[in-house]
């Protein structure tokens, strides 16, 4: 079994924070994690496991792919991305399959996340730090899947390193905080989102943004169907005005303009795979070649015949 390392310096610190190596050979040691700070690099070729989140979960695959299935949907973490989910996840399956995966597991207190947003959204509060559990988050901000800035990727690949060697040149709680500021910094603007809805209670303002990730992620999913704005809003229990209106409040964007963009961005991913611009605009349900080519334009600023592949 690969070795539980312990932090000499961890005393300087109140919190706990666990490092460890996790490979085919030894799962049990999963078991036995306490702490609700948790650095761990995983070394897999094959896996079928059942994982339950621990506070802020983070997910990063430095090499190779896994697969993450909840809410009915595969998430797969490689090529530089993470994932983001936590206790209102209740369970989820990971996948490795006959491939050789290194990642990365962070469990991150979820108390120490909302004192980094507290000092983000209220920086001129200099008390409100002991009474941090007014400023909890609706905990769908923090389900998602997003590319790692360079500084992250950096900041996780030595994460991983760490839990490969006793060596630590720093202490273990002071990684988690560098961590926990990177991950509040690269994900600002989906924070900011949450706060754009102006609504006075905080449990409508939870539920209205939940209903939006809904409707954001439909039409995520729809950029080959054709789909109504109305059908949409209708998911999510919202009139069409009004999910127009909250969507553009809270992202910045209508709806429509949103599955243009989309679209648009899915069309440089199939030009990629060799196919013509007349059958991209055809498969992303464009009504003709002209209608694709101007929403082109629009979106990175030129023609799609002089886009440089």
């Amino acid at each position: 079994m690969e070795p539980r390392f312990s932090d000499p310096t961890q005393s300087i610190y109140t919190g706990n924070c666990e490092i460890l190596h996790v490979n085919d050979n030894n799962c049990g040691v999963l078991e036995t994690i306490k702490s609700e700070n948790c650095i761990m690099s995983t070394l897999s070729s094959s896996l079928e496991s059942e994982l339950r989140p621990r506070g802020l979960a983070l997910k990063f695959t430095a090499e190779g792919l896994e697969t993450y299935w909840f809410h009915n949907k595969p998430y797969k973490v490689c090529g530089g991305k993470y994932l983001l989910v936590n206790e209102s996840v209740p369970s989820m399956e990971v996948v490795i399959k006959n491939v050789t995966t290194w990642g990365m597991c962070v469990d991150l207190n979820m108390q120490l996340v909302n004192e980094v947003l507290h000092q983000v959204l209220c920086p001129d509060d200099l008390e409100g730090y002991r009474q941090v559990n007014r400023y909890l988050l609706s905990p769908e901000l923090f389900v998602r899947e997003t590319i790692a800035s360079a500084r992250m990727q950096q900041l996780l690949n030595e994460l991983i390193m760490v839990s490969l060697s006793p060596a630590i040149q720093k202490p273990a709680m002071e990684l988690i905080y560098d961590l926990i500021s990177l991950l509040v910094e690269d994900n600002l603007a989906f924070i900011f989102a949450y706060y754009r809805l102006r609504l006075s209670k905080l449990s409508t303002r939870k539920e209205l943004y939940h209903r939006l990730l809904i409707g954001k992620e439909m039409l995520d999913d729809s950029v080959f169907s054709d789909i109504g704005i109305k059908e949409v809003a209708d998911v999510c229990c919202l009139s069409e005005f009004r999910f127009y209106k909250l969507f553009k409040e809270c992202f910045q964007v209508s709806p429509y303009h949103y599955l243009v963009r989309r679209r648009i961005e899915t069309s440089l991913e199939l030009s990629k795979k060799g196919m013509s611009w007349s059958e991209v605009a055809c498969l992303l349900n464009f009504s003709d070649l002209a209608a694709f080519s101007n929403a082109f334009k629009k979106i990175t600023g030129v023609a799609p015949t002089k886009y440089n592949r």
